[in-house]
Order: C-alpha cells, then sequence, then structure tokens
C-alpha cells in the first residue's frame, strides 16, 4: 500500500510538472504571436495581467483596461501606457514581456523512470 501511495505521488508530481511546462509552452507561443506589434505586444500584456487576476477583459481600447487594472489594484501611476502596464506588471509579480519573449520555449522535464516494484 506504501509503495502504491508514493507510486501515486510520483504520477501527480509529473503530471503536474508536465502541466506546468505545457502552460508555460502556451504563454510563450502567445507571446510569440503577439510580438509582431506593438499594439499586439500591449493587448497580450493587457490579457496577462487580467488573466492572473481572474478577469477576462474585452475590448480593444487598452486605455481603459489598463485604468480598471490599476484602480483594482491601488495603483496611481503616470506616464505612458506601456510605462503603466509595467507598473501593474510588476506588482503582480509577472515575467517583463521582454523577458518572455528573448526566452526559448521551456523543454519539458525528461520522463521519471518508472518506479521499481517493491
Amino acid at each position: 500500500a506504501e509503495a502504491a501511495a508514493e507510486a501515486a505521488a510520483e504520477a501527480a508530481a509529473e503530471a503536474a510538472a508536465q502541466a506546468a511546462a505545457a502552460a508555460a509552452q502556451r504563454e510563450q507561443e502567445r507571446a510569440e504571436e503577439c510580438a509582431a506589434t506593438r499594439e499586439g505586444q500591449l493587448s497580450w500584456r493587457v490579457a496577462r495581467c487580467e488573466e492572473k487576476m481572474g478577469f477576462v477583459g474585452a475590448g480593444s481600447d487598452l486605455a481603459p483596461r489598463v485604468d480598471w487594472l490599476e484602480d483594482v489594484l491601488g495603483l496611481a501611476s503616470e506616464g505612458s501606457l506601456e510605462e503603466r502596464l509595467g507598473a501593474v506588471e510588476r506588482l503582480l509579480e509577472l515575467e517583463p514581456f521582454e523577458t518572455l519573449a528573448a526566452e526559448p520555449p521551456a523543454e519539458p522535464p525528461a520522463a521519471a523512470p518508472p518506479p521499481s516494484p517493491a
């Protein structure tokens, strides 16, 4: 029974690692798709912040969406839309867009060896 529990825990850990790698891959792909235009980059960054907060934004006008993020987070920032969005990203502890766009996609973890029979 103990070996079965250990094997189940290892399988769960492997599944979690695979899910995390898949999520990182999806985020990387979204970043690459949006990187072609400045507007696409800003749109992707705003959507990522909204997603982190559990909100799905709507509309193509980014300024009101950034205003909403700032209001919800209690930020009173000034500057360009990019600067204001950067402040929101830092508060939400998100990777800077420039870092994500420069990194190669994450490699999936190597498969764990099967547990030895007990």
